[in-house]
């Protein structure tokens, strides 16, 4: 259901467009009456948690409705100040009628609303000439998944001890389903089934003498001590009391006995040694000058803490191995992928503001440099990266090694320090700076 009402808000075939058509009113609202459709009831409680899950990336704002839609914060306008005087089915709005040339034009009491809401609708990025999309807000790239949606609206319980023991790879399937039966207490023996009603004669299938039960088949057993005895000798496991969290801990125990580390440690880095070589991020282990007319934007990002506040740095160097300015700002309490990822889009910004038209991006961050490449960023930084680059004629990126990339973490940490959305920048080389990176002969 979650998924058709996504389908319905985000009409892209005739069932969607059929069905907006017959359940929104003219006025806007979702229909009351169910019209002869076995589905919409469900799909109306549906869709109220597929809005309060999805945001907006706002482009020429012509398909967001500017009272009904959470455009800016989590909830809409008209849920905000649902007050029965205001004509509601009188306002039709589009978010489009408060952008002009790309820019917000706020009318005065509207502005007055959104301050008592504590949002200042500048901070939110217009992404000038393109269409609205709506996002789905759990996903880091604003992409909706049945699988996500189930995540993010199901009753998360607390988890169980024994959770980490049975979700592994390396069990099979089909052992971890009766693993978690048999952590449940749900194996069919024979006093369970007596339990709802059933006359059984009961007997255990192993030794033949007592009832079978599971206190009995797993522990009690003649059959099951002797080859819990075995085991324990086989893999010298001593004091081991005969419950199941003991037994769990031991199995473990013996899988880090006969796993050889070292040997496992050499393949698998010299498994990523061949992916790397085979990949076509290959990361450079030297900094190279960029050529005439072009500048060179070295960006980090740092942390102090995990979680910790977050810092931006970035270096600018023309073909001359001059450094032509320095970028630092604080982001506060935000993921490490996000901050590089920011890192790059405020060094083209701060490029772009100095006429600088053809830039050369070198990150030691392998996945950023790929989201870029690939244009397949977090979705909330869609809007100022279209603005970004749009000013730009040509960008380069390219992945490197932190050690050719110790400038720009300097500045970094050095915006770690700051406050959140504080920025310093200076023109050419900066004092702190003793020493940045020898360019390859």
């Amino acid at each position: 259901m979650i998924k058709l009402s996504w389908n319905f808000l985000n009409p892209k075939d005739a069932w969607s467009e059929f069905m907006q058509e017959k359940f929104i009113t003219k006025s806007g609202n979702f229909s009351r009456i169910t019209k002869g459709s076995s589905i919409w009831a469900g799909l109306r409680e549906a869709i109220e948690d597929v809005r309060a899950h999805s945001g907006w990336v706002i482009g020429d704002g012509a398909s967001i409705d500017l009272w009904r839609d959470n455009w800016y914060s989590p909830i809409s306008l008209k849920d905000w100040n649902n007050d029965d005087r205001i004509p509601w089915n009188d306002l039709h709005a589009k978010v489009s009628s408060i952008i002009v040339e790309g820019r917000w034009v706020i009318p005065f009491n509207l502005q007055l609303l959104h301050h008592r809401l504590g949002v200042d609708i500048h901070t939110i990025k217009i992404n000038k000439n393109k269409a609205d999309r709506r996002v789905w807000k759990p996903d880091l790239m604003g992409k909706f998944s049945v699988k996500g949606a189930f995540e993010a609206i199901r009753n998360k319980g607390q988890p169980v001890w024994w959770i980490s023991f049975i979700s592994n790879k390396a069990i099979h399937p089909r052992h971890a389903m009766w693993g978690r039966r048999l952590c449940h207490s749900k194996i069919p023996t024979d006093d369970k089934i007596q339990t709802k009603g059933v006359a059984l004669a009961s007997r255990c299938c192993l030794c033949k003498n007592n009832s079978e039960s599971l206190l009995h088949l797993i522990l009690e057993c003649p059959s099951s001590v002797h080859l819990w005895n075995w085991m324990a000798d086989l893999f010298l496991l001593k004091n081991l009391d005969k419950n199941l969290l003991s037994f769990l801990r031991a199995g473990k125990k013996m899988t880090s006995c006969i796993t050889i580390r070292p040997t496992w440690d050499f393949l698998r880095c010299l498994g990523v040694a061949i992916h790397s070589c085979k990949h076509p991020l290959v990361k450079s282990c030297f900094w190279e000058l960029p050529r005439i007319g072009k500048i060179k934007i070295n960006t980090d990002g740092a942390a102090k803490g995990n979680p910790g506040k977050r810092g931006i740095g970035c270096i600018f160097c023309d073909c001359k191995y001059k450094v032509m300015g320095t970028l630092s700002k604080g982001l506060g309490l935000v993921t490490n992928f996000m901050v590089e990822c920011e890192a790059i889009i405020l060094g083209v910004e701060h490029a772009a503001s100095f006429g600088w038209l053809i830039a050369w991006i070198e990150s030691d961050s392998t996945t950023a440099v790929e989201a870029f490449k690939t244009n397949n960023i977090p979705w909330i930084l869609e809007a100022s990266w279209e603005n970004a680059r749009r000013n730009m004629r040509n960008i380069r990126f390219l992945a490197n090694w932190r050690e050719a990339n110790f400038s720009a973490d300097a500045l970094s940490k050095k915006g770690a320090l700051l406050q959140e959305v504080v920025c310093e920048s200076e023109m050419g080389r900066p004092a702190f700076l003793k020493k940045i990176e020898v360019p390859m002969q």
